[in-house]
């Protein structure tokens, strides 16, 4: 008959110094997680928060810088900016950069990755289309606004080739702000089509290939395999185009500053706010009234990503 021992009882002190032993780890863990995480918390406080704040309050206030004493006006600042029409039309400009050069981006950007895609020198055409992004915004703005002056190369071009007709004053109120939309999307897309192919190039090739069996054409294999598989990437994408573009700023200035402050049309909040702010040449100083303007943004881009969220929510796919 096999005799059947218990196991020897563990001692009490060894059983309650083993939580004690992670408790102790535990608390030295969480320590070090404070030692690293406070320095980065004291830098952005410091650089992001406290400025935010102090803007906030100054925009409560009538303020034109050092040396002169802010003296609160409540809401006026902010019902000054709807009676603006200087305001409007740059609020107008930047909804507009928002969302018409956000859809001519967006569509670019995937026709550009469709074509791509089995493409044999893509990595050479992927860095072509990247380019305009990494020259600086202020050096390509100067350049394309010597090239689209009045007499510059892209109408002397035209008027040598017969095409009289299509030469025309790209830079004149009627037009600027087209014109530099038009840049605009020339200028990101590539930076978009970097993004998107980064999302297509992880789609194992066996569900296009799949696709192709089935008889799918180039547009059925975008629409049911491409898009629903990078969703997740254009959806980043797309709030990564919101905040940036409310915010473009040298590239508009440089384009059609040209030596003064840019004309009415041209404006954008970033540029509107920066006149009023610091005067360019015309010094002004209203830094209450340009606080305003700079809540009215961040509202701006937190309504805009909200609504983007929503709207482009959707259940991730598993692949």
């Amino acid at each position: 008959m096999a005799i059947v021992t218990a196991p020897p009882a563990r001692p009490r002190q060894a059983a309650a110094a083993a939580p004690a032993g992670r408790s102790a780890l535990g608390t030295q863990q969480r320590r070090l997680y404070w030692v690293f995480l406070l320095p980065a918390l004291a830098v952005y406080l410091a650089l992001f928060i406290a400025p935010a704040v102090v803007g906030v309050y100054v925009s409560f206030q009538r303020w034109r810088g050092t040396g002169d004493e802010m003296k609160p006006v409540g809401f006026d600042n902010y019902r000054r900016l709807w009676s603006d029409d200087v305001f409007r039309t740059a609020f107008t400009n930047t909804l507009q950069i928002v969302v018409l050069c956000g859809i001519g981006i967006f569509t670019l950007a995937f026709a550009i990755t469709v074509l791509l895609r089995q493409a044999r020198a893509r990595r050479t055409l992927r860095t072509l289309l990247f380019f305009p992004h990494i020259v600086s915004p202020i050096a390509i703005g100067v350049a394309l606004g010597l090239l689209l002056a009045p007499e510059g190369l892209v109408n002397s071009t035209l008027r040598a080739v017969g095409l009289d007709a299509a030469a025309a004053n790209w830079l004149n109120p009627d037009n600027i702000f087209r014109t530099i939309m038009v840049g605009i999307v020339w200028v990101t897309t590539g930076f978009y089509v970097i993004l998107l192919m980064a999302g297509v190039d992880r789609i194992p090739p066996y569900y296009y290939e799949e696709s192709e069996l089935a008889g799918a054409n180039e547009f059925q294999k975008f629409w049911h395999v491409t898009l629903p598989m990078t969703w997740d990437v254009v959806s980043v994408a797309a709030v990564l185009w919101v905040i940036s573009s409310v915010k473009i700023f040298e590239f508009i200035y440089a384009f059609s500053g040209t030596g003064d402050a840019p004309p009415v049309s041209s404006r954008t909040l970033t540029i509107q706010q920066f006149l009023v702010s610091t005067g360019g040449r015309n010094p002004s100083y209203e830094l209450g009234y340009a606080c305003a303007m700079g809540v009215v943004m961040v509202v701006l881009i937190l309504l805009l990503v909200t609504l983007l969220r929503r709207v482009m929510r959707r259940d991730p796919i598993q692949f």
